[in-house]
């Protein structure tokens, strides 16, 4: 499966969902879903197959059914910068990121190694360094609480 892929594609989703109006109704959400899937990877010229497009709408579904919990983790370990002030593709990138360290079963090294990654695919060195120290004091947390 090409997780790395769809992870990038479900980045692309979360970008473009956060200039939506996201309908309360789970039917009209799993077409919003479907229409920015399909918007993304025809952009990117990519092919899935059916379990890994299942794999990336679920990434986005989940992190849609916790993201007031997510934003709020987020917004405690980025002190020195406000949530307002992150620009969308990295807290897409982070809300993802959190979603899988907090409600998944990945290990929490791979989710933060995935999201430093596409960091620097889509903003490079500084943010890279950002993302990464606020994942890592999200793990740190999780740990000290177990």
């Amino acid at each position: 499966m090409k997780r790395r892929e769809a992870r990038e594609i479900a980045v692309q989703m979360l970008y473009g969902l956060y200039f939506e109006e996201i309908p309360e109704a789970q039917s009209a959400f799993e077409q919003l879903l479907e229409q920015k899937f399909n918007q993304a990877i025809s952009v990117n010229e990519v092919t899935f197959t059916l379990e890994e497009k299942d794999f990336c709408i679920d990434l986005v579904k989940n992190t849609y059914l916790h993201l007031q919990d997510i934003d709020e983790l987020i917004k405690q370990f980025s002190k020195k910068w406000s949530f307002e002030r992150i620009n969308i593709i990295e807290k897409s990138i982070l809300r993802l990121a959190v979603m899988e360290i907090e409600y998944t079963d990945v290990p929490r090294k791979v989710a933060i190694n995935e999201a430093v990654e596409l960091t620097q695919d889509f903003s490079g060195l500084r943010s890279k360094k950002f993302v990464n120290g606020i994942l890592d004091a999200v793990m740190h947390r999780e740990k000290n609480n177990d």
